[in-house]
């Protein structure tokens, strides 16, 4: 039987030696955040993404609250241009405006749901390099934001879909994985690159 407690005093240690190996740690120094799940993945980011980093020039992040990811999204693809998408609640829209400020040329953020604004980008005739989906925990809603990205998603690009491992105990209804595992299977064309706590795939040419 689970320890909630004990769980999350690992994770705790786990951000905290992470951050002390943390190569990108510079570029949170002095911002606004109440959370921390990006400190354990930059490492493994930059190795998985390493191919496309020079060449990434339009990113979407699903999922943004307070813009950790969305900062190293930033440094990492130097270059490129990112659109973030969240309902931004009064404090992570305060706290994600100021920690964003300095990118503003770089930056466009969209309030609102995720499927408005992925109906919104397709009518824009958008199209992405790299998308991060890490929104919604509800298995129709991931279901919804996987399929409305990767029509967004240019071939030979990478979508990531965070938390596959989330919660297993929960109902199906309520968990991502069934929905990442739906998706995969609906899309021959997906390519799985990464499968641990987040899923990588890139989208093969047609």
């Amino acid at each position: 039987m689970s320890d909630p407690a004990r769980e999350a005093r690992l994770r705790a240690r786990v951000v905290e030696l992470a951050r002390a190996q943390d190569p990108y740690a510079h570029i949170f120094a002095g911002k606004e955040f109440r959370r921390d799940y990006v400190a354990a993945r930059t490492v493994a980011w930059s190795a998985l993404f390493k191919d496309i980093r020079d060449t990434t020039s339009r990113v979407l992040e699903i999922g943004s609250k307070e813009g950790r990811s969305a900062l190293f999204w930033l440094e990492f693809f130097a270059s490129a241009h990112l659109t973030c998408v969240d309902l931004f609640n009064d404090e992570d829209a305060g706290r994600f405006d100021r920690n964003l400020a300095a990118y503003g040329p770089r930056l466009r953020k969209i309030v609102g749901t995720s499927i408005k604004a992925l109906g919104s980008l397709r009518e824009e005739n958008a199209v992405f390099d790299f998308i991060y989906v890490d929104g919604s925990h509800q298995r129709d809603d991931v279901m919804i934001d996987c399929l409305g990205a990767w029509r967004l998603l240019r071939p030979g690009g990478v979508m990531l879909m965070d938390d596959y491992t989330w919660k297993p105990e929960n109902p199906d209804s309520e968990r991502v994985a069934p929905a990442v595992d739906i998706f995969l299977a609906w899309h021959d064309d997906a390519e799985v690159i990464l499968r641990s706590h987040q899923v990588a795939v890139r989208k093969r040419p047609a």
